[in-house]
């Protein structure tokens, strides 16, 4: 037993170790307006309203503070670590890598209704590794609880087939309601449900399609209630529209396939190293699928159901946001077991340990530079001179910020609420209409700003640097 279980705990420490100097970090590289996003309702649970149904934002441009997407209980649970020890982003980060190792351990107890020990504790190293979860697995995002939670659903669904226990589909609702809550497309994990629901119908077993029915009916109550009340605010957000609304051409959606297919999946979600057992699992499952796992009908449906979560969103996630496909990670690193044991019951015993060994390395070399202060992904002072800007803005101070077409990530690093505008949105008129609403600093990156616009205003210059900060007052 402890020999297991520092063999699962290794690659762990590894992993930790490799992160060190990124948990004192704030938030820089790539995606960073979406972990500005998340972490901004952190903040606002801790410093202004802690109540859970209440995420706010900074912007005021759509006229509230309010930010319903999905469920923040990753957020709010964050915020609570807050409470007690003091804000800092490092706890959004360590918290955030204590969920992957949560992760870890559900992938680990599922691979093991699968594959023997030694297999699953290989497949778990190198899932530690991949270079999407190496990223993200510290960055403050809800997918890494949201992924968790989904690893843990099945483990116990299956755990359901084998011993038809209640306690098992239980659980198994309670996880994919904690997915589905934490971010909307783990919902699909619940299709697994529907599959074995046709079999009882099949069957001819009534009550018991009849008592499992209601038991998964009770705990997606609220996921339907939650995202009844949350979607009425995404007007406007192509999320919800996806492909329906799509304009870009068929010849732009390709290449987004393909660059998902040829670079995404081998280079982000599998890691280079290891994608020949992804291979080798693929072509195992094709040679060999009259004789493969019973069950594989609830994967190959799953696959089917993400497949078209993906085609659905393909004109948003585009080739640059691969944290979408996050939720295929489960089911590419069961087929790459299955290369895994192929080559570990083979003379090649050796070369899966050599792969082992590497899969930390590429994962470094792929990912480390995204940490890069120098290069944060946004104007860097906002990064740089925190300390100087906060000194010179009030509290409560309202900005207007021109400009940040993300309209989180200088709102975020002001901690300051404001309209954020897109690049050249901003004019004269806009400006006094936001003076008139409270807003009474400008800040502004923009280079090519036209100082005329601030006539008929009285202008202090509070910070003058490439970032430029002016006090507004009507003369």
């Amino acid at each position: 037993m402890l020999k297991n279980f520092l063999l699962f705990i290794a690659p762990v420490l590894v992993s930790f170790l490799l992160h060190l100097h990124t948990f004192n970090l704030d938030l820089v590289g790539i995606h960073v307006w979406r972990q500005t996003q998340t972490q901004t309702v952190i903040y606002n649970f801790s410093f202004s309203d802690n109540n859970i149904f209440h995420p706010q934002k900074f912007d005021l441009t759509g006229g509230s503070t309010a930010l319903l997407y999905e469920f923040p209980v990753y957020q709010w649970l964050i915020a609570q670590v807050n409470d007690a020890f003091g804000y800092s982003v490092m706890h959004s980060r360590l918290i955030t890598f204590l969920f992957f190792v949560f992760f870890l351990w559900g992938f680990y107890k599922l691979l093991r209704h699968f594959f023997k020990r030694e297999i699953a504790l290989i497949v778990n190293a190198l899932i530690c590794f991949s270079p999407l979860l190496y990223y993200y697995c510290v960055n403050p995002l809800p997918d890494t609880l949201a992924l968790a939670c989904a690893a843990w659903s099945l483990y116990f669904f299956f755990g359901f087939l084998k011993t038809e226990r209640n306690k098992h589909i239980i659980l198994f609702c309670l996880f994919v309601m904690l997915a589905a809550l934490i971010k909307l497309p783990y919902i699909l994990f619940g299709g697994v449900y529907v599959l074995y629901n046709i079999k009882l119908w099949k069957e001819k077993n009534g009550k018991a399609l009849c008592k499992y029915g209601v038991i998964f009916l009770l705990f997606l109550t609220p996921v339907l209630l939650w995202y009844a009340y949350a979607m009425p605010t995404w007007k406007g957000n192509g999320i919800t529209s996806g492909i329906i609304s799509n304009t870009t051409p068929l010849v732009n959606l390709l290449d987004y396939f393909w660059h998902a297919l040829i670079s995404d999946v081998p280079e982000m979600l599998t890691n280079y190293a290891s994608c020949i057992f992804l291979v080798v699992g693929i072509v195992l499952f094709f040679r060999h699928r009259k004789s493969a796992n019973p069950h594989q009908n609830y994967f190959i449906l799953l696959f089917f159901l993400l497949s078209a979560y993906y085609f659905f969103e393909l004109n948003m996630i585009e080739n640059k946001h691969e944290y979408y496909l996050m939720p295929f990670l489960i089911l590419i690193f069961l087929v790459v077991a299955a290369g895994v044991r192929f080559f570990y019951e083979s003379r090649y015993k050796k070369f899966v340990f050599v792969i082992v060994c590497l899969v930390p390395l590429t994962a470094w070399l792929r990912i480390n530079h995204r940490w890069n202060v120098e290069e944060p992904g946004f104007f860097k002072d906002y990064l740089t001179e925190q300390k100087a800007i906060h000194s010179v803005l009030p509290q409560n101070a309202i900005c207007i910020i021109d400009y940040d077409n993300s309209k989180f990530i200088a709102l975020y690093y002001l901690k300051r609420q404001g309209y954020s505008l897109l690049e050249h949105e901003l004019n004269a008129e806009l400006l006094n209409q936001f003076y008139h609403k409270g807003a009474q600093y400008l800040i502004t990156q923009n280079v090519s700003f036209n100082e005329t616009m601030l006539d008929g205003f009285n202008t202090e210059i509070l910070f003058n640097k490439e970032l430029k900060i002016y006090k507004l007052n009507l003369k």
